[in-house]
C-alpha cells in the first residue's frame, strides 16, 4: 500500500503486516496504563496481555509465511532477500508461534 508522507509529499510502500502489528501497539499500551492506574483487575490485565500476545502471534505467522513465499523480508529499513530473508522469515514463523502458544496457555488459566 502506498502511503503520502505528510512532510515530504513523497509515496512509501508500507505493507498491511507492518500497518496491523502498528495498530495494535496502543492497544497494548492502553492496557499497560489501565493497569497500572488501577483500572484493571489482574485477570483483566492477564487476559488482554494474552489477546496481545495472540494477535501478535498470527502477524508474525503471517509475515513469516510471507517472507517464505516471495523470498524477501524487511527487517526495519532493510530489506533482505534469499537466504537472509528465509532465516528471518523461519524465526518470525518460531517466535509467532511461541506467541500463540503463550497467549493461548495464558487464555486458557484465566478462566
Amino acid at each position: 500500500m502506498g502511503l503520502a508522507s505528510p512532510v515530504s509529499g513523497r509515496y512509501r510502500v508500507v505493507s498491511f503486516i507492518h500497518l496491523a502489528r502498528i495498530a495494535t501497539l496502543p492497544i497494548a499500551g492502553g492496557v499497560i496504563v489501565a493497569f497500572a492506574m488501577g483500572l484493571l483487575h489482574p485477570i483483566e490485565f492477564a487476559r488482554a496481555v494474552a489477546g496481545v500476545l495472540l494477535a501478535y502471534g498470527a502477524i508474525d505467522i503471517w509475515d513469516g509465511t510471507a517472507g517464505l513465499e516471495s523470498r524477501i523480508e524487511r527487517v526495519g529499513a532493510h530489506l533482505q532477500r534469499l537466504a537472509a530473508a528465509r532465516r528471518t522469515s523461519v524465526f518470525k514463523i518460531l517466535f509467532g508461534g511461541s506467541s500463540l502458544l503463550l497467549g493461548a496457555i495464558g487464555l486458557l488459566f484465566t478462566r
